[in-house]
């Protein structure tokens, strides 16, 4: 009898194992919904006028940036800081969020952070430095960078599988964006011409690393907002 029960304890730690990766993807996918949705909840709470101003603060940046992008930077290659921290300029907390992501056909809907380190990417998406913030309008490009997957959270796993066609959702501080994918591309860290800036156009581009898990190039899905 003791053996048998051995036995069924050692199953049991194996199945534990095993089980554990992905019953912590679900618990993440969980927290992660329930911190893009706080984002709304935060907004509602703020005055009209403290957001007027962080609007405007953040579309003088996206101006300034305009004609430059020498700020841009790959997530997982270049790691110097930044000269100036983008939560410092926007007045914003280190876990506060700038908004939120939604890919319906990934099932994931996650926080959008100001900036791209390595401590933004382990808690949700991040905004590319030297890219355009995520609040749409003419001529702004925003990359959006998240983990193409870590052990306890799917992030952009399955970015592979957006195809031409395909939405996702960019909620901001003033409203719901929705960009429609255009096209697939893979690229070496230093290939950073597709994501410059188009006149007149309100583009999004999605960008982890490629192929997984060796991730010496870059998968990036490109975006046009709908109007």
């Amino acid at each position: 009898m003791k053996k048998y029960k051995g036995i069924i304890l050692l199953f049991a730690a194996g199945f534990l194992i095993m089980a554990y990766p992905h019953i912590a993807q679900l618990v993440n996918r969980h927290l992660q919904q329930q911190q893009a949705e706080d984002f709304r909840t935060a907004l509602d709470g703020m005055p009209d006028a403290d957001i007027t101003e962080l609007l405007e603060r953040a579309r003088q940046y996206n101006d300034e940036i305009h004609d430059d992008l020498d700020g841009l930077r790959d997530p997982w290659g270049d790691q110097q800081a930044l000269m100036v921290s983008y939560n410092e300029t926007m007045g914003f907390g280190d876990d506060d969020a700038f908004g939120a992501l939604e890919i319906p056909k990934l099932n994931l809907h996650t926080p959008i952070y100001l900036g791209s380190s390595d401590a933004v990417l382990d808690k949700g998406v991040g905004q590319v430095e030297g890219s355009s913030l995520p609040l749409g309008g003419a001529s702004t490009h925003t990359v959006l960078a998240g983990h193409r997957g870590m052990w306890t959270k799917t992030m952009f796993r399955h970015l592979d599988k957006l195809q031409p066609g395909d939405v996702f959702y960019i909620h901001t501080m003033d409203g719901k964006l929705t960009y429609r994918v255009t096209s697939q591309q893979i690229i070496y860290p230093d290939e950073t011409d597709s994501l410059e800036i188009r006149e007149g156009k309100d583009l999004a581009t999605l960008l982890t690393c490629h192929p997984y898990p060796q991730n010496y190039q870059r998968l990036l899905v490109h975006a046009e907002r709908e109007q």
